[in-house]
């Protein structure tokens, strides 16, 4: 054998030996997580609280980095285009993975081969909220109000095509209503504006919203879930109040960009259901944002993200819904 390739074969081998102890030495730097948000928000609480229990388990420093824009575009291609290393990471919606890829055109993206799932992490039942400025009381008198001002009543998205457009949408269908809606950045503008009376309605994370209606500044209607949220026990159900078939809620999960090793990914996937367990991470974070824990596998979550993604499909092809 010339020396020259027995110099190959011994380099190959080198390199494959450092990035063996790269992965079996992962973290041996700091972390981020890229939230395709503004702060503010219940996403940006998932976030944090995930950096500061994922810090502590894995033992160095995890950021969180809001990059907010694009209906989460901007977010998203941030990571998906990183080094697969597992050291840039994504805490999304789903949206960003079932919704994003039926509305858009030309997406700067691909889902399945540009992303790789690590963990579902949280289930986000939402709620309807309108401003305490209309005067409302109930649900059957906004519905009554909604119907007698048909195109006059306001309501909150995040853009056009994200889960608190579609939600509305299906809910005015559902109900037989016609609202015009006001796109915004992100849940925290929306829910100033909505105390503000200058957009009437939103659908969205009851937790996020639990404090203003104690204190009067929003009224909520009727909230998501088989039982009444423990964060407002006097709201009713959605089926409480007659609309048995409409569940609005949303899912957040991470994932890394793909070509991330998979021992990275299993140990990420480890440490997220790990600390999913930690009672102080109930109080500060689930039980005050009212949010329902999800974990498991990888696998998982690529599954989930595939059957929510063909649930979508007829969803967005009735409304219509297309952007370059």
């Amino acid at each position: 054998m010339s020396r020259q390739v027995v110099n190959v074969i011994a380099l190959a081998m080198s390199l494959c030996s450092a990035g063996v102890m790269a992965q079996a030495d992962f973290p041996n730097k700091p972390i981020t997580i890229v939230v395709p948000y503004s702060p503010g928000g219940v996403s940006d609480a998932i976030g944090r609280g995930v950096a500061q229990k994922l810090s502590q388990d894995l033992k160095t420093q995890v950021v969180v980095d809001n990059k907010a824009g694009g209906n989460t575009l901007i977010g998203a291609t941030h990571v998906a285009k990183s080094n697969p290393d597992g050291y840039t990471l994504l805490l999304t919606a789903e949206a960003t993975l079932t919704l994003n890829p039926l509305i858009y055109a030309k997406l700067p993206y691909d889902v399945e081969k540009n992303f790789a799932p690590i963990i579902a992490i949280a289930q986000v039942p939402q709620s309807l909220v309108i401003s305490s400025k209309l005067g409302i009381g109930n649900y059957q008198d906004f519905v009554a109000y909604a119907k007698k001002n048909p195109g006059k009543v306001s309501y909150a998205t995040l853009g056009v095509g994200s889960t608190a457009h579609l939600n509305f949408e299906m809910f005015q269908r559902t109900v037989g209503l016609s609202m015009h809606d006001i796109p915004f950045k992100g849940a925290s503008v929306a829910i100033n504006d909505l105390m503000g009376g200058h957009v009437d309605a939103m659908i969205v994370s009851t937790g996020l919203i639990a404090a203003q209606s104690k204190s009067g500044q929003l009224r909520v209607l009727a909230s998501a879930g088989s039982k009444r949220s423990p964060l407002l026990p006097d709201v009713p159900t959605f089926k409480e109040v007659g609309v048995s078939n409409f569940y609005p809620s949303s899912w957040f999960a991470l994932l890394a960009p793909a070509g991330t090793p998979p021992e990275v990914v299993q140990k990420l996937n480890a440490s997220v259901n790990k600390i999913l367990k930690d009672d102080t991470l109930n109080s500060t974070l689930f039980d005050k944002f009212s949010l329902e824990k999800m974990g498991d596998s990888s696998e998982s979550l690529r599954t989930l993200i595939r059957s929510d993604t063909q649930r979508m499909v007829p969803i967005v092809r009735d409304l219509g819904i297309k952007l370059d």
